[in-house]
């Protein structure tokens, strides 16, 4: 049984689970290179600390501000990498799902149900999945009985 629109839908989340991790990536690396340049460039560190003075601050508070500054940056970072390894999996489970649409349907269906929680179920591309998995479970082979018409003795 053909299976091409399970197989369409399931290359079309893969293909925005590729972009969705692609831009992670990209902001990661982006906002690591940004707060590395501002770490390293002491008039951008002074402004900073400038507008930390002229809000009222007493020095105290602006160490304490320019420490959680860091570490909100670092927690952030760690969280995004983490988004980023689960992406992935949803990619790579998207790949294997849709290989295996004309093949395996069920297990097909079970591939793109666990690839859409893991890429989220309310974006579009876990929605597209979870539309793919609800194809591969209801949709049935064709059986590959005759459909010439009996007489009434049960004859063809």
């Amino acid at each position: 049984m053909k299976r091409t629109g399970e197989k369409v839908l399931s290359i079309i989340a893969t293909i925005l689970n590729g972009l969705t991790v692609v831009f992670l990536i990209l902001l990661l690396v982006g906002s690591k290179m940004f707060m590395d340049a501002q770490m390293d460039d002491p008039l951008l560190q002074s402004e900073f600390e400038n507008e930390l003075y002229m809000s009222g601050l007493t020095q105290a508070e602006i160490d304490e501000v320019l420490l959680y500054t860091d570490d909100i940056f670092s927690v952030i970072s760690g969280i995004g990498w983490i988004f980023v390894v689960i992406s992935v999996i949803a990619l790579i489970l998207g790949i294997i799902g849709a290989v295996k649409v004309n093949k395996k349907a069920k297990t097909a269906g079970i591939l793109f149900i666990i690839a859409a929680i893991f890429s989220g179920i309310i974006s579009i591309q876990g929605i597209l999945l979870i539309i793919a998995a609800i194809m591969c479970f209801v949709r049935k082979p064709q059986s590959e009985v005759s459909l010439q018409k009996k007489d009434e003795d049960g004859y063809y």
